[in-house]
């Protein structure tokens, strides 16, 4: 086996636990599990984004306690993300200045890939 080049504990790699939510994987989410694209933005929007493990994994426990009632799940992970402060119900965001129509026009074009 070749050594990495690299000195230990540097490696660039990232792991599957480290990639955070997007839009895409949020429509995955939403197919998968039924569950409406408001309460996961809500819940796993934040910032940083949820990683994509725990997205899964809250998805899961959301069906299971709503008795694989989507509207309902939906529900537990909008309480869930109030009761942790994740998503949009983070601080940093709740208490965040305003977009003004200039930042609000880029962060739409970014979504979009215009940029």
């Amino acid at each position: 086996m070749a050594k990495s080049s690299l000195p230990r504990g540097t490696r660039t790699a990232r792991t599957t636990r480290h990639l955070r939510c997007d839009y895409l994987f949020l429509e995955l989410l939403e197919e998968d599990f039924g569950i409406s694209q408001f309460s996961l933005r809500s819940a796993f929007m934040g910032v940083p984004p949820a990683t994509k493990k725990q997205a899964i994994a809250l998805c899961e426990w959301a069906i299971r306690v709503a008795g694989s009632d989507p509207e309902k799940a939906g529900d537990a992970l909008c309480a869930w993300a109030k009761k942790n402060e994740a998503g949009s119900y983070d601080p940093r965001l709740l208490d965040a200045p305003e977009l003004t129509w200039e930042q609000a026009e880029h962060e739409r074009r970014v979504r979009e890939g215009w940029l």
